[in-house]
């Protein structure tokens, strides 16, 4: 056992970095467990991207599951998740589904103790939570769950109004950190870790990290466990890892990758490191705030589609975030090019005209109200083309120069013509828009005479209302490897790399390339940051 000397500012049982979900599952966890814990927090402030979030969490067979009397198979919840994070591995009747075993340990660890994670939050009085009915993402697949009951978010403490005082990811944070701190965990707030300590047989003893211009190091008899978020905001790593570009993301400006560059200093593995929770953003608005949470999540309206730079369809408008997200990254080898790099969204008045409340209509003004800047407007779709490449020059150096086709209208009017028979009729055979439990969820009510939620004809006569969309992301999904007890590994033997864990968007997403419902990066986050703490207090 490693001997602390004077030489530390200071020495916990367990030292936790970062305060989001993660990292607050850790804390509490292994504060309640009798551990003397510290949180390191670069920022001046709790929540990390958790914070900027919605705040439910997805985690299978959870306790409000078992109560409700809600029956959630293990051999079935591990195929949805296997087959969905894995879809190139994924082989129903095999050993281990097709993945890779580590894979599938960790789906699998994810189903044993998601409802022991979290009931142990809740007895620990770190977590408040009720039950949400959002079916999953991918519930229509054979191994999907047809129902609801997966998804939780936390019950808001008395007098905070929702949708107006903090999110409910910041009310979970702070619900989390509250919960550490109240079993005697010390929260340091403005505290980088910059490199790990270790002794001379490769135990992760502490950290060294920076504080205002003084450097400390602060030891950690059981463990250090990372939950410090993704790197979506470091550019460089952005660029040399992920499959297909960013132009912004809801993360916090905090998530830069950290745990990458202090895992490969470690020697980890490194994993999953070309995957996002990819999603789409309003270009002109995310090139100039590209730390933003106002994504186009779920391009709202029914009147409504996107195009190409060739004026066509290449996605159905309402599929989930994280999947329709990937079309932006498609490369056609007939043309050289990203032909989706960016997709030009357009409505009518009538979607504008539509009051009904919906959660995503951002960036789409209400009736009455100016449409913003990076908003266009006009009275025919050929003068909606014009205002869309006059804003694309403007764009140039964030897009590579992309321009329209120079048959981007006549194009554009056979894609709206078909589209609107189609949707005359409720229908979309290109991309069967409308068809998911999801978007019939998000849907909202159908109009009158018209049977799909998802799909109505786009207006003869304008005006007309356009946006360019890019890829976007919540945050990146790659970094270090982890196992089943969330210790990371090390690139060399696979072997645990002791006293090192990781959980949430910093380590190697057990997902893979998934998003499996709402709240699906938030669940893992608190159940691995759970299983680290337990796994590190009792070595």
């Amino acid at each position: 056992m490693y001997q602390y000397g004077d030489e530390w500012d200071d020495v916990v049982d367990v030292v936790v970095v970062g305060s989001g979900a993660a990292a607050g599952a850790a804390a509490a966890t292994a504060a309640s467990l009798g551990a003397t814990v510290a949180i390191l927090e670069k920022t001046e402030w709790v929540g990390g991207t958790t914070g900027k979030s919605g705040g439910v969490f997805w985690v299978p067979n959870n306790p409000m599951m078992q109560e409700m009397g809600l029956d959630d198979p293990r051999d079935q919840a591990v195929a949805y998740m296997a087959r969905s994070a894995f879809p190139t591995k994924y082989r129903p009747g095999h050993p281990t589904l097709g993945l890779p075993e580590n894979n599938l340990r960790l789906i699998e660890a994810f189903y044993d103790h998601g409802s022991e994670a979290i009931g142990h939050l809740r007895d620990a009085g770190a977590l408040r939570f009720r039950h949400v009915p959002y079916p999953d993402y991918y519930a229509d697949l054979p191994e999907g769950r047809d129902g609801v009951g997966r998804v939780c978010e936390p019950v808001f403490p008395d007098g905070h109004r929702r949708g107006i005082d903090p999110t409910g990811g910041q009310i979970l944070a702070e619900m989390l950190v509250d919960g550490a701190v109240a079993h005697g965990a010390q929260l340091r707030l403005g505290t980088e870790v910059r490199h790990l300590v270790r002794d001379d047989d490769g135990r992760v003893v502490g950290v060294e990290a920076r504080t205002g211009t003084r450097t400390i190091i602060i030891g950690a008899r059981r463990g250090v466990i990372f939950g410090s978020g993704g790197f979506i905001h470091n550019a460089e790593y952005r660029f040399t890892y992920l499959r297909g570009p960013v132009l912004g993301g809801a993360a916090a400006e905090s998530a830069t990758g950290d745990f990458v560059r202090i895992g490969i200093e470690a020697g980890a593995k490194l994993g999953n490191m070309s995957h996002a929770w990819w999603d789409q953003v309003a270009v002109e608005h995310a090139v100039t705030v590209p730390s933003t949470i106002k994504d186009v999540y779920n391009p709202h309206g029914d009147s409504m589609l996107q195009v190409n730079k060739h004026g066509v369809r290449v996605v159905n408008e309402k599929a989930v975030y994280n999947d329709r997200g990937t079309i932006h990254a498609v490369w056609d080898p007939s043309r050289y090019e990203y032909p989706n790099l960016l997709l030009f969204m357009i409505w009518d008045q009538a979607v504008v005209d539509n009051t009904e409340f919906s959660r995503f209509r951002w960036p789409v003004p209400l009736p009455g109200e100016e449409p913003l800047p990076f908003v266009a407007k006009a009275d025919t779709v050929d003068e909606l083309a014009a205002d869309f490449r006059r804003r694309l020059v403007g764009l140039a150096e964030f897009t590579a120069g992309l321009e329209l086709a120079d048959d981007f209208e006549a194009n554009l009017a056979t894609t709206i013509e078909r589209f609107n028979a189609n949707a005359t009729l409720g229908i979309d055979p290109d991309f069967h828009r409308g068809e998911s439990q999801i978007e019939q969820t998000w849907g909202g009510t159908p109009r009158p005479g018209l049977p799909s939620q998802c799909l109505a004809p786009l207006s003869p006569t304008g005006p007309y209302y356009g946006l360019i969309v890019g890829p976007g992301a919540l945050d990146t999904k790659g970094g270090p490897v982890i196992n089943a007890d969330a210790q990371v590994l090390s690139a060399t033997d696979d072997q645990p790399i002791p006293g090192l864990y990781g959980a949430g968007n910093c380590i190697a997403a057990p997902s893979g390339q998934a998003y499996w419902g709402p709240g699906g990066t938030i669940g893992p986050a608190m159940v691995f940051g759970y299983l680290a703490a337990r796994h590190a207090v009792s070595t």
